[in-house]
C-alpha cells in the first residue's frame, strides 16, 4: 500500500499544527464569523431592501444591525475556540468590553471602506462588503491577539 504522506512530511505537519494552534483557530472561526456576518450583512440588506429606497441608508443600516449580531457570535466563538479564555464575573465583562472596543475599531473600518467603494467607485454594496472583508479580517485578528484576548 502506498503512503500519502511521508513520516518526514507527516511530523512537519504535527509540529506546525502543535505551534500554531491559537493561529489555526482563529482562521477556521474566522472562516465561520465572517461568512456568518456576510450572510446576516446579505440578509439585512434584502430586509431593508423593502422598507428603505435610500441605498446609502440601506447598507448603512445593514452593516450596524449585522455587525452588531455578528460581535455577539464573535465573541463567543473566539473566547471558546480560539483563545480558550477562561474569564468569569468581572473579568468576563472586562474581556467583552475589550473584544467590543476591537469591534468597533472594525466596524467603522468596515464602514468606511463599504462606503468609499459604493460612493466612489460606484460598486455594488454586496461586492464592496465582499472586497472589504479580508482587511477587515486581518485588522480583527490583530486586535483580539493583541489586546481583546491577551493574557498579559
Amino acid at each position: 500500500m502506498k503512503k500519502i504522506i511521508s513520516e518526514k512530511s507527516f511530523n512537519f505537519l504535527i509540529t506546525f499544527i502543535q505551534k500554531f494552534k491559537t493561529e489555526i483557530r482563529f482562521i477556521f472561526v474566522g472562516g465561520w464569523n465572517t461568512v456568518f456576518g456576510y450572510l446576516v450583512f446579505l440578509l439585512f440588506l434584502f430586509l431593508l431592501e423593502k422598507i428603505f429606497n435610500n441605498e446609502r441608508q440601506i447598507y448603512s443600516l445593514s452593516i450596524a444591525f449585522s455587525h452588531l449580531i455578528s460581535v455577539i457570535n464573535s465573541f463567543i466563538f473566539h473566547k471558546v475556540v480560539t483563545f480558550v479564555s477562561k474569564q468569569k464575573g468581572l473579568e468576563l465583562v472586562y474581556e467583552f468590553r475589550r473584544f467590543f472596543n476591537s469591534y468597533i475599531i472594525t466596524f467603522l473600518l468596515n464602514l468606511s471602506l463599504i462606503s468609499i467603494q459604493v460612493e466612489l467607485l460606484s460598486l455594488n454594496p454586496r461586492i464592496a462588503g465582499a472586497i472589504s472583508l479580508p482587511i477587515v479580517t486581518v485588522v480583527t485578528f490583530f486586535l483580539l491577539s493583541k489586546y481583546a484576548f491577551n493574557k498579559t
